[in-house]
């Protein structure tokens, strides 16, 4: 294979052997050799090559396998992003990665593979900075890596290099599992320090799980330092092996960690507290959850919201909600003073069930949150060079009438295109969509049942259907029973649909109720139709083609 290294100064792959013979990788530059490497391991290994910019290399592997292999080291590599050249051992083009039916096109997905939780979201330098779980390997979680991007936007992304790896041990043992897994970020006037749990444990074996949690640093957010350990696993008495997802925040002089677990028996958040960041002393559980069949929460998130109210965010293991949706996200509005948080609501923060460990930040007044759009039943599925995971639309809070309200950004309403239907009043309508990828409002002016088609092939069908102030989302493909995607509200005045191929998103009345849900659709085009009981009680009906982002 051969490549042009252009302003790039770096080269990164992931490589292992393929058989019992070790691998070989071979790198020559305008005909000469400049590396050859014997490839020994049967575990992805991480390489770094220096490049000569604006030169012409010529490349070659032999019982090996490359997951990802990528340029980087440019000096302006937030502008450009890394270029790739192979995916799981081929150097396919960018549209025939991100151009497919089984991948969103205005959501952020990971390059190829696995992705999970958001991390580190932040604004740093000019930018906005998303670190995330990933699997660079497979289209499955396994060991853990932090992945990264930036944007100008929260709607266009660049692709960095990976700024975490999993333990060394573990990269060396088939028999252990982990890494570093979840974390947030603090932006300080000299860089960027991020905190983090390492996992460690053997494969299959719950009770040897070791989670401690590290902390590093970056004057750029790129390269960070050798990172130290600020709490121990067990660091405790009363937790379990679940202590992880540390989120840290500044409140008045003091420094605060939020971490998840199991405290004495209940799903916790427990509550810490430093004058420097690493030396730090344990206050208590902020929140516990009652319910035993809580194992432990997830990826907290705390934060002032509004004038006087603050919010908590915390994933619940186990649990189910009233319309027996699983594991949901749980918000939390409550007072905290003193060190003690009072709650004065307690909701779920999505309907639907793929919406899993939300991460928030604040920048020039708005507290903004991505969540990671999860897949507890399995109904994603697994394609050539796909992305198994990805992130809802950045959503603006706000807290109204004691309760919080989420919407997309300002900046994903521009990304609509042409307008393919604008209709005053409910008459009965289809359209079809090129692409599948589309944003539609619906306006009332008084209660009326409807039924909204997303999908009918006359086997498979995705719909949403209105019963005067419910609005439900009913899948076909659904794997799980129990579970129904229910929205309540007084008086439904506004819905908002985000189709983006196999991920839909659903905001009722400016973001009283949001819903997320996922539906594996093959078809290159959509088609979208309305039916409404009462026509009149429809102000307008629209349909936007919207604007892929990986385009440019």
């Amino acid at each position: 294979m051969d490549f042009y290294s252009g302003r790039y100064r770096k080269a990164e792959l992931f490589i292992r052997k393929t058989g019992e013979e070790n691998g070989e990788f071979s790198l020559k530059k305008n005909g000469q050799q400049v590396v050859t490497t014997e490839v020994t391991s049967d575990t992805f290994h991480k390489a770094t090559i220096e490049l000569c910019e604006n030169t012409e290399y010529q490349m070659d592997w032999m019982n090996s396998l490359i997951s990802q292999m990528y340029l980087c080291g440019n000096e302006d590599i937030e502008e450009t992003g890394i270029k790739h050249l192979v995916v799981n051992n081929e150097w396919p083009e960018r549209a025939e990665v991100f151009d497919t039916p089984w991948r969103e096109q205005f959501h952020f997905t990971p390059y190829v593979n696995w992705s999970n939780d958001p991390n580190g979201l932040c604004w740093f330098r000019g930018k906005y900075h998303l670190y995330y779980q990933a699997n660079p390997h497979e289209q499955k979680w396994d060991n853990m890596y932090w992945g990264h991007a930036v944007s100008k936007d929260l709607v266009h992304w660049n692709y960095l290099p990976y700024a975490l790896d999993p333990q060394s041990e573990i990269l060396e043992s088939d028999n252990l599992v982990g890494g570093a897994f979840s974390g947030s970020a603090v932006v300080l006037p000299d860089g960027l320090r991020i905190f983090f749990t390492r996992d460690l444990e053997e494969r299959g074996k719950a009770e040897t799980i070791q989670q401690s949690q590290s902390t590093a640093f970056s004057r750029d957010g790129l390269a960070f330092s050798e990172e130290q350990t600020i709490l121990p696993a067990y660091a405790v008495e009363g937790i379990d092996m679940n202590f992880r997802d540390p989120k840290v925040f500044r409140n008045g002089e003091n420094w605060y960690m939020l971490l998840a677990s199991n405290y004495f028996g209940k799903g916790s958040i427990l509550l810490f507290s430093s004058k420097d960041m690493f030396d730090w002393k344990f206050i208590g559980p902020l929140l516990q959850e009652e319910n035993p069949e809580i194992p432990s929460l997830e990826c907290p998130d705390f934060f002032p919201l509004g004038d006087d109210a603050w919010i908590l965010l915390a994933s619940v293991m186990g649990m189910r909600t009233e319309y027996g949706v699983y594991q949901p996200v749980m918000y939390y509005i409550g007072e905290w003073k003193n060190e003690k948080f009072t709650v004065n609501r307690r909701e779920s923060c999505d309907f639907g069930c793929n919406f899993y460990a939300p991460q928030t930040l604040e920048h020039e007044g708005r507290r903004i949150m991505l969540a990671w759009i999860c897949d507890w039943e399995g109904e994603q599925v697994t394609t050539r060079h796909g992305a198994y995971g990805g992130f809802t639309l950045p959503r603006e809070l706000s807290v109204r009438e004691g309760r919080l309200y989420q919407r997309p950004i300002e900046e994903v309403y521009r990304l609509q295109r042409e307008l393919l239907l604008w209709q005053n009043g409910g008459k009965a309508v289809s359209v079809e969509v090129p692409g599948n990828s589309y944003y539609s409002c619906i306006e009332f002016c008084g209660k009326t049942e409807f039924e909204i088609s997303l999908f009918d092939d006359g086997k498979d069908y995705l719909k949403i259907i209105g019963n005067n102030s419910m609005v439900e989302l009913i899948s076909s493909k659904n794997k799980d029973p129990q579970a129904r995607f229910v929205a309540e509200t007084e008086e439904l005045k506004k819905l908002e649909i985000f189709m983006d191929r196999r991920t839909v998103e659903l905001y009722l009345n400016d973001g009283e109720k949001a819903g997320t849900k996922i539906f594996m659709n093959p078809n290159r085009n959509g088609r979208i139709t309305f039916r409404f009981a009462e026509e009149t009680k429809v102000t307008h009906i629209s349909v936007h083609r919207m604007e892929a982002i990986w385009t440019k």
